[in-house]
């Protein structure tokens, strides 16, 4: 005997993609911004339908031209189709963000005002 509960259901799957873009500004070969966008998808199910939605993009600044990053911006929007009627309505998403600064450019604009 065999459970056709267990026959019908159909494996879950996850996309990922990363996308990246460099910037430079001021043209010297050295990156001022860098953009990374990393984006998941995934279907719980199996139906087809995405259950979980989540993108998460970084951008590096080099403000002095030094090559090293200044500015760290990252922002992560995440989506659940947690009622299960296979769309991510508005109340559903949820975005978080956060920002690192090198502490002496804080000082500097903090001088100036």
């Amino acid at each position: 005997m065999t459970d056709d509960k267990h026959q019908d259901q159909q494996e879950g799957e996850i996309e990922i993609s990363v996308e990246t873009e460099i910037v430079d500004v001021d043209g010297d070969g050295v990156a001022d911004i860098v953009r990374e966008t990393v984006t998941t998808v995934a279907d719980v199910d199996g139906d087809g339908v995405p259950d979980f939605i989540e993108q998460t993009t970084t951008t590096a600044i080099d403000v002095d031209g030094d090559g090293v990053p200044d500015i760290i911006e990252t922002t992560t929007v995440t989506g659940a189709d947690v009622n299960h009627d296979g769309k991510i309505d508005d109340d559903e998403i949820e975005v978080e963000s956060t920002i690192a600064v090198r502490e002496d450019l804080l000082e500097e604009g903090d001088a100036k005002s």
